[in-house]
């Protein structure tokens, strides 16, 4: 017997380095259990098996081996861990930590029989320990019904229908009989839901037995969140059943500490769990009972605790003095003095001298809690406890009142270096020469002591250093920074108008949203002086092409072009829902070059505006897909002006076949509601006829039909000799006789051209 023992304490200390090994990494479990599975077996001895059955629950129950992993492992598993459980007179440590790895394997077995239908040894496996663990439920001691009770939950959980988050991937979803099919050969939808529903009914039957035991309840309690939580189906009948469920049942009999205790613990854990399930499922169905049974579980608790042998601490001893002599010897309650000035309004009304409660900051409680408690607190206060405690507050005040005003100085000066002395003996009749004396001296000391006047004259501040041009630009693009950061912020908060907007002659901080202050960053790039300085600076240096070109240093010591570029940047950032933005902008900088070119009459084209608006047109129409036909046709309808480069911009999206029924959209929407750019309109269409494909041709031909009918048949028919006849064009003007070979090539190359420039 010696040699076995020995021989076992050897065999565990190796054990134990192999689990410090798979401790260390979770990928040696699966070298180690299958080898020490034959080791840990029924026929080892005692204590080899109690190591093997708690290293198995360790490692099924550890969360750094995966599950997939656990699942693996399970059919190697299972036929060891059965016949620990049915051996004949089996320890109990070795049956509760079977039970143990049981209630973690059930879920993973589940889940492997539902794929793997054909292993019906390891489902019989799981079946058969699944009823020898029920059978102990009942009978066995305390530590094992523990056990037993969390594999029945796990039994519950398991056959009782889930959610399924994601029906593609069923690999993500819990492990429910939702996931299993319905014609599965080994898993039956109909009894599996019949055996949770029992087992559910035999867990809850604990609430209404006559004879309670504290730790089963507890327990039963801590198994049932879970349940509530993630099986909606069957969470309103756990909660009934503890709503049932009084744990002052048993306080009915004289109450010995030992009951007290187990009252306690009963309370305290249902009090616990409905607080949970009131805070973790909003909106319960039982939600009003659940708040009246902790009103009567607290009023229960209070009516049970309130003597004062339940007190944690002993009465103060009386000394023999009866209540009577008690109340005539106590005085009025003494405060403690405030400390010296200044003084806070906090040490106002700070009464007590404990320093934990003076620390302590009232401010980080939330208002409702503040208001609940003050409103307990007056209720079950004492009336000339709190008069006291007003008086004295009142009497601080009154002395700081007193405290702060100014002392009077009085007029007679008092006895220092001016030689006056405090006792004043002047008599007119007794006035001697000696006496004359000091008085002179005293007005030539006090002379002496004066200031002498001071004739301030008019102060300045001193003017600041001139600021440099970096400098400048660096404080302008801060100061622009956080006006956008301002914009950005109340456009995350959705502090947007839907009002009507006023049009160019809107106040522009008329009100604190996002529009207001877009308006305000639109208005100083567009109608500052500075702007309208550099235009004209634009024009004297290059007068031949009349058009304004910036370079990019231009634009950098520039404070307009620099709002012009972070407004372009915030636009094209999210451009769907900042159209309006973009629009606005377009329109101002329309407004404001009209208003340069009246003082400026040799400016004869939009400078600002048609160098933004082609920018902007260039950006956003690669991003433009089939969907955003509205928001073309919204943009070009809005924006001030329109010429051909605008035009020749938008006809690039008729190369793309999924895009041309858009570009078409968007050109019958400005033929019919702009008319001033409607010849410019059909020429573009008639360009894209020319260069498209087919497609191209057949999407264009019903407008030009409409709008030039005779554009077709022209382009359709064969031309006379060279000199006969003058070609006319669709648009009515007619050009000089040409010959048969330049009907149409004049016209591709102009159309090419065009084309060409407008990318350029």
């Amino acid at each position: 017997m010696a040699g076995a023992t020995t021989s076992a304490a050897e065999m565990i200390s190796q054990l134990e380095a192999a689990r410090k090994l798979a401790l260390a990494d979770s990928q040696v479990y699966n070298q180690v259990l299958p080898g020490i599975l034959p080791i840990i077996g029924p026929a080892a001895h005692i204590e080899v098996r109690r190591w093997g059955a708690d290293f198995l629950a360790e490692a099924f129950a550890s969360p750094s081996l995966s599950n997939a992993q656990k699942e693996q492992l399970s059919p190697e598993v299972m036929p060891t861990l059965r016949a620990m459980l049915e051996g004949p007179g089996e320890d109990l440590e070795v049956i509760k930590s079977v039970v143990q790895a049981a209630a973690s394997l059930y879920p993973l077995v589940f889940r492997r029989i539902i794929s793997h239908p054909n292993e019906i040894a390891l489902w019989q496996d799981m079946t058969s320990m699944k009823l020898n663990i029920l059978q102990r439920m009942d009978s066995f001691p305390v530590p094992i019904r523990i056990c037993c009770i969390k594999f029945v939950q796990k039994v519950v959980h398991v056959e009782t229908p889930g959610v399924i988050a994601d029906p593609r991937r069923p690999d993500q979803n819990e492990t429910s009989i939702a996931l299993v099919p319905r014609n599965h050969p080994l898993l039956q939808l109909q009894n599996l839901e019949a055996e949770a529903s029992g087992l559910l009914d035999r867990l809850l039957s604990i609430f209404q037995e006559n004879s309670i035991d504290p730790i089963v309840v507890d327990a039963t309690l801590n198994c049932l969140a879970i349940l509530i939580k993630t099986r909606p189906s069957i969470s309103t009948k756990i909660v009934s059943a503890i709503l049932n469920f009084n744990p002052f049942k048993q306080a009915n009999s004289p109450m010995t500490p030992r009951l007290m205790v187990i009252v306690r613990s009963m309370e305290r854990t249902t009090r616990a769990l409905l607080r949970w399930v009131l805070r973790s499922v909003p909106n319960h169905p039982l939600e009003p009972k659940i708040q009246a049974y902790l009103m009567r579980l607290q009023q229960s608790r209070s009516t049970l605790f309130s003597d004062s042998t339940a007190q944690k601490r002993p009465a103060e001893p009386t000394d023999g003095l009866d209540d009577a002599k008690r109340q005539r010897l106590s005085g009025p309650r003494k405060f403690p003095p405030m400390p010296p000035p200044p003084n806070s309004v906090a040490q106002l009304f700070t009464l007590t001298e404990d320093p934990a409660l003076q620390q302590f900051d009232v401010s980080l409680l939330p208002a409702d809690i503040v208001s609940t408690v003050t409103a307990v607190f007056l209720q079950h206060l004492d009336s000339n406890s709190l008069d006291e405690a007003v008086n004295a507050i009142r009497a601080r005040y009154t002395h700081l009142q007193k405290a702060s005003q100014p002392t009077p100085v009085p007029d007679v000066p008092m006895a220092g270096p001016t030689g006056i002395d405090d006792d004043d003996d002047y008599d007119p009749e007794f006035l001697t020469s000696g006496e004359m004396v000091v008085e002179a001296t005293t007005e030539k000391a006090l002379e002496e002591l004066a200031q002498p006047a001071i004739d301030l004259g008019p102060f300045e501040l001193p003017k600041p250093p001139p600021l440099t041009g970096t400098e400048v630009a660096v404080l302008s693009d801060q100061t622009v920074g956080h006006v956008f950061q301002l914009v950005a912020s109340l456009e995350a908060a959705g502090q947007t108008h839907a009002k009507q907007k006023l049009g160019l002659n809107r106040l522009a901080a008329s009100t604190n949203d996002r529009d207001s202050w877009v308006t305000i960053l639109m208005r100083l790039a567009t109608r500052a002086p500075a702007g309208l300085d550099d235009v004209v600076a634009a024009l004297t240096g290059d007068a031949e092409s009349n058009q304004i070109v910036k370079s990019e240093e231009t634009e950098e010591r520039n404070v307009a072009n620099r709002i012009r570029q972070t407004l372009f940047m915030y636009i094209l950032d999210d451009f769907r829902p900042r159209l309006n933005v973009a629009i606005s902008w377009l329109s101002e900088e329309w407004y404001a070059d009209k208003m340069t070119a009246k003082t400026h009459p040799e400016l004869g084209h939009l400078p600002n505006y048609t160098r933004w608006v082609h920018r902007l047109i260039d950006r956003l129409l690669p991003y433009l897909d089939a969907r955003d036909k509205n928001l073309l046709i919204r943009f070009l309808s809005e924006i001030p002006a329109i010429d051909r480069d605008i035009l020749d911009r938008v006809k690039s999206l008729a190369r793309d076949p999924e895009r041309i029924s858009m570009c078409i959209l968007a050109m019958q929407y400005l033929l019919m509601m702009r008319p001033p750019v409607r010849d410019i309109v059909l020429d573009t269409i008639e360009s894209i006829w020319y260069d498209g494909d087919a497609q191209a041709k057949n999407a264009t031909a019903k407008v030009l039909a409409k709008w030039r009918p005779g554009f077709l048949d022209q382009a359709g028919q064969p031309k006379k000799e060279e000199g006969t006849q003058e070609e006319t064009k669709p648009n009515g003007l007619k050009s000089p006789p040409t010959s048969k070979a330049d009907v149409v090539d004049p016209r591709k190359r102009m159309v090419q051209a065009a084309v060409a420039a407008g990318h350029g």
